[in-house]
């Protein structure tokens, strides 16, 4: 196993123009044959095979292109390699990237460098019979791309994998935050920490107790209990380990604490307590910051579990879904019993981040996102529509 950069030097080595992009090597100026008979150049995008942040031989031999599709000399498609014309794709910030797929006859690729060099020979072969003089070993230096990972602890192969690239930037570089980190708060965290947000804010004074471990994401240990930190320090720790931009606030939100949220693009307001609303509410309102509220409304039955869970998002000047959103307390209702259940707070939790993903751009609409319930007896979803999508900001 190796690390990247040194996938990167061995290339270079080679005479290979290459760079190192989100976790894919590009390779740039390989020569092929174009449509119209003629020599061009494109970039080679292949995404590297990793394994705690160290690169493992491929385990695919599909690599992604940026030219046109591959030609013999006569015109011809090109022998040894299938093209396969994606949708919207992007790989290594190259957008309408087509993927190519070809391989070592009997066997898959011993390394990277074997990888780029039978790619290189198979588009190239065309080229070099027309022109000799062209070569993807060029000596011009790379434009130096940056390998920073952003706000991620190590590469999100991942995204480079499903060529997502395009659709992870509708998020990219936003500041969210999360008000609550009960059962469904932090199951928004654990969704939200794999986007490529600039920053996540935690906000919630309560102390991590030992019911909260099991309607929480992942396994908190007896020592993470016996520590009696408060939930952001926890939760920021954990999730510091994907994201280094997890931010935490010991604070109850209220009218006094509500103007931190000022500086956020977005907030997930996931508390249990009603009441609480209405002054966070009024802030977000006030500087024109969307938001989706998230509630769970369960009893228990002698037929078991019943009752609904709910997701409501809120624009800037939507008084209509705003008034949706429950903000009296009711201690003889069901919010009183407090009964939740992890894979309720988990599917809440994902309703408000699909939301917010779709509001964003990721997922598609044919329905601007506004408010949902899902009933737990019937396993109905129902939703009230915010109305058509078009022209609503995002």
């Amino acid at each position: 196993m190796t690390n990247p950069e040194q996938e990167v030097r061995g290339l270079r080595e080679e005479g290979y123009n290459v760079a190192l992009l989100d976790g894919t090597l590009v390779i740039s100026h390989v020569p092929y044959v174009r449509a119209a008979g003629n020599v061009g150049f494109g970039d080679l995008l292949v995404p590297l095979a990793m394994e705690g942040g160290r690169v493992v031989a491929p385990r695919e031999h599909q690599a992604w292109w940026t030219g046109g599709a591959p030609k013999e000399t006569d015109g011809a498609p090109l022998n040894g390699i299938s093209v396969h014309h994606a949708g919207r794709s992007c790989v290594a910030g190259h957008a309408s990237a087509m993927m190519l797929c070809g391989r070592i006859r009997g066997r898959e690729f011993r390394d990277y460098l074997e990888f780029v060099s039978t790619y290189v020979a198979l588009l190239g072969a065309p080229a070099v019979a027309l022109d000799p003089r062209v070569t993807a070993r060029s000596s011009r230096r790379p434009v130096p791309v940056a390998t920073d990972t952003g706000p991620f602890a190590y590469v999100d192969t991942a995204s480079s994998r499903a060529a997502l690239g395009a659709l992870n930037a509708t998020v990219k570089g936003r500041t969210v935050g999360i008000v609550g980190l009960g059962g469904t708060g932090s199951y928004v965290l654990d969704l939200v920490s794999k986007c490529g947000l600039d920053a996540i804010h935690l906000f919630d004074d309560d102390v991590l107790e030992q019911h909260s471990a099991f309607r929480a994401p992942g396994a908190a240990t007896i020592h993470d209990l016996r520590a009696r930190r408060r939930k952001v320090d926890h939760f920021a720790a954990v999730y510091r380990g994907i994201h280094r931009r997890v931010v935490p606030h010991a604070v109850r939100m209220d009218a006094r604490t509500a103007p931190l949220l000022d500086p956020l693009d977005f907030v997930f307001l996931c508390i249990d307590d009603a009441a609480a609303k209405p002054p966070i509410m009024n802030r977000l309102a006030e500087r024109g910051i969307a938001y989706v509220d998230a509630g769970m409304g369960l009893y228990a039955s002698d037929r078991g579990i019943g009752g609904a869970i709910r997701t409501t998002l809120v624009e800037p000047g939507d008084d209509t879904m705003a008034a949706l959103v429950p903000t009296a307390g009711d201690s003889e209702g069901v919010y009183a019993t407090n009964i939740q259940t992890c894979e309720l707070n988990a599917l809440n939790a994902a309703l408000a981040v699909i939301a917010w993903k779709r509001r964003c751009g990721f997922y598609g609409a044919n329905r601007s996102d506004g408010n949902s319930v899902f009933v737990v007896e019937d396993g109905r979803l129902h939703v009230q529509d915010a109305g058509p999508s078009e022209g609503r900001a995002a």
